[in-house]
């Protein structure tokens, strides 16, 4: 069973602006030390709340996917138009329905899979090199088998690339929910301190309630920008 990365229950643009509220709401309120609220958790908390604000957003994480997706599709059209001129000088050599173009791999299920067309391409390979004779006199080209090396080793090197930046994808958004999350833990206990200290001043325990929306959902939001001059120190 797949397990699913904690976040925080509101998306991260309403998480920075209610941490950033509740960053400059700690000014000028030295009595929160007592509770934990300490200079050098403010100062951290300030910190945490830059971090995330500098993440990127599903919507980077998506394009800088489909980006991949494009260099891959690529050069899997490029392998594909190779095994396609591969399959014709063979049948230009023999007949299209020959036992010889039978022994030539079925490439067509493999398109969308870089190790079935690297596969199929090594296989392809192996079938023209044992009619070499026959293709060559068919006019394909003397580079031809090795421009088929150079790219099955480039669609591999490729797959490989793929796959880790997936992993680092992945990555990428566990820390930044960890962040989220840390932020949102902040505000809660900023919050909670808060209501304890000022408990009997009702003028300033109003602003230590929960600033949460209930219906938010956590879903991730349009890019936030950064929130360096967003947060301003507390004195």
């Amino acid at each position: 069973m797949k397990s699913e990365i904690k976040k925080p229950p509101v998306s991260r643009k309403i998480l920075l602006t209610e941490a950033t509220k509740c960053h400059s709401n700690l000014a000028d309120k030295p009595e929160m030390s007592g509770q934990g609220i300490t200079e050098a958790f403010i100062n951290q908390f300030k910190a945490d709340i830059l971090a995330t604000g500098n993440f990127k957003t599903n919507k980077d994480i998506q394009k800088e996917k489909a980006a991949w997706t494009v260099l891959l599709k690529t050069k899997l059209k490029a392998c594909k138009k190779w095994l396609t001129s591969g399959e014709f000088y063979l049948e230009l050599a023999f007949k299209p329905k020959s036992p010889q173009v039978a022994e030539y791999p079925d490439y067509v299920s493999a398109k969308k899979n870089a190790v079935l067309t690297g596969d199929a391409m090594t296989a392809a390979a192996n079938v023209l090199t044992k009619y070499l004779t026959n293709v060559t006199e068919k006019g394909m080209p003397a580079t031809f088998l090795a421009e088929g090396v150079t790219l099955s080793e480039e669609l591999k090197t490729l797959a490989t690339q793929v796959g880790a930046a997936e992993s680092d994808f992945k990555e990428y958004t566990i820390e930044r929910n960890l962040a989220s999350l840390k932020v949102y833990d902040a505000v809660n206990t900023i919050n909670k301190a808060g209501r304890i200290v000022y408990e009997n001043d009702p003028a300033k325990l109003k602003s230590f309630d929960s600033p949460w929306p209930k219906s938010d959902g956590g879903e991730e939001e349009e890019q936030t920008s950064p929130v360096e001059q967003n947060v301003p120190p507390v004195n």
